[in-house]
């Protein structure tokens, strides 16, 4: 559930993280500020575990506002996610940056919109998109960008052709980004951010080869970057090995007290009620099914919300007086076995009998892509461990009992 914790009605449905994984992003934001140097920032995590939230807490933090100017672009809205290129997110950053310029009312020196207007003409993105501003001199910046990710998104005949003219012509394209970057600085004394949100939501792999072999054009740009990317990349040393500590990972909410119990944590479980308590009355819950349905969560703010509505919707068919039980979590966690079965291969099963065996896997391949369908969550409490998705690890326990 995506809150605005600075939006007045949005405040009574936030409950606050308490977490300190923000803390050093801060401190980078201000250090790079000073030292006159673009940020670039990782933010990763489960999905639904609230990163969208967190971004949104992130824009509207003082510390950050006052140096910088934020701006999300969600690659999710903008973009085909089925078919990224790195052009793609340079057009989503141009597009904030322009956004920013237009909001703030930046005046932009006719020199540089002479040369913006000059790149759309060489570079043809309006003719290419449509016609609409074919042949006028006056064609603004704006209305290029919009057209090509429009264009991008809807996955056309024209997006190679976009595509490759951007190739062509990138050298140009990043002088014009960093020069409407400089006029916004020197207007409004605050440097532009671009937040790409939305990466995390697909396949891990592609994303990986973009930042890898592309990471020096995406960056070259002298405009501040927070990016959210997928889970699965911080275990890709390639990716790792220039992101060092230029990272944050938000926690899943922390379910169980270590690795290998069973055992509920109670500052969790307690941040879990606090949740459900701003959607609905606990009253319509039994304490066991609470803690089924939080058990069965992973920690994830979305499955915690999401298992507790599908339970409730089991309940109330059942006797629309009547209280959440046990017995309505169990269908719910038959629901999610079922969604498990169907993804996952024989292959996937070894790796994951090999997770349940040792939660601090090392040097074996196929925990990526099942951390990306959350088979296997990542429990960074302490130094960090893996377990199975609680529907996941009831497939194994019934295919082991079967067994013996």
């Amino acid at each position: 559930m995506e809150l605005h914790p600075a939006r007045p009605e949005d405040r009574p449905f936030y409950v606050e993280r308490g977490t300190e994984t923000l803390d050093s992003m801060m401190a980078e934001a201000a250090s790079a500020a000073v030292g006159s140097r673009p940020f670039r920032w990782f933010f990763t995590g489960h999905t639904g575990a609230g990163k969208s939230t967190e971004l949104n807490r992130v824009v509207n933090d003082q510390r950050l506002l006052s140096q910088y100017l934020p701006a999300i672009f969600s690659v999710r809205e903008k973009l085909d996610i089925n078919n990224l290129d790195f052009t793609d997110l340079l057009l989503g950053i141009a597009e904030c940056v322009v956004s920013m310029a237009e909001d703030h009312e930046v005046k932009v020196p006719a020199a540089l919109t002479q040369r913006i207007e000059k790149w759309g003409r060489e570079v043809e993105i309006e003719t290419e998109t449509g016609g609409e501003g074919a042949g006028k001199t006056g064609v603004e910046w704006n209305f290029l960008l919009l057209k090509a990710t429009a264009e991008i998104q809807a996955g056309g005949s024209l997006k190679k052709t976009i595509r490759e003219k951007m190739r062509d012509r990138l050298t140009d394209f990043i002088t014009l980004i960093d020069d409407l970057a400089q006029e916004i600085e020197k207007s409004k004394q605050r440097r532009p951010l671009v937040v790409l949100d939305g990466l995390d939501h697909v396949d891990f792999r592609p994303i990986q080869d973009i930042f890898t072999n592309h990471w020096a054009s995406i960056s070259k740009p002298r405009v501040s970057l927070l990016i959210v990317v997928p889970l699965p990349l911080l275990n890709e040393p390639k990716f790792m090995a220039y992101v060092q500590d230029n990272y944050s990972l938000l926690p899943n909410v922390k379910v169980f007290t270590k690795a290998g119990s069973d055992d509920l944590d109670s500052n969790g479980f307690k941040f879990f009620k606090e949740v459900i308590s701003r959607l609905a009355s606990l009253d319509l819950f039994t304490d066991k099914a609470l803690r089924e349905i939080f058990r069965l969560s992973g920690g994830m703010l979305r499955d915690m919300i999401g298992i507790a509505g599908d339970a409730a919707k089991y309940a109330d068919a059942d006797d629309p007086k009547g209280k959440v039980k046990p017995s309505h979590v169990t269908r719910v966690l038959n629901d999610r076995k079922a969604y498990f079965r169907r993804l996952l291969s024989a292959k996937d099963f070894e790796v994951l009998r090999r997770v349940r065996d040792n939660p601090y896997p090392l040097g074996f391949d196929g925990i990526g892509p099942l951390l990306h369908l959350k088979a296997i969550i990542f429990y960074p409490n302490g130094e960090g461990w893996y377990g199975l998705h609680p529907a996941v690890q009831a497939i194994l326990d019934a295919a082991s009992a079967s067994a013996s």
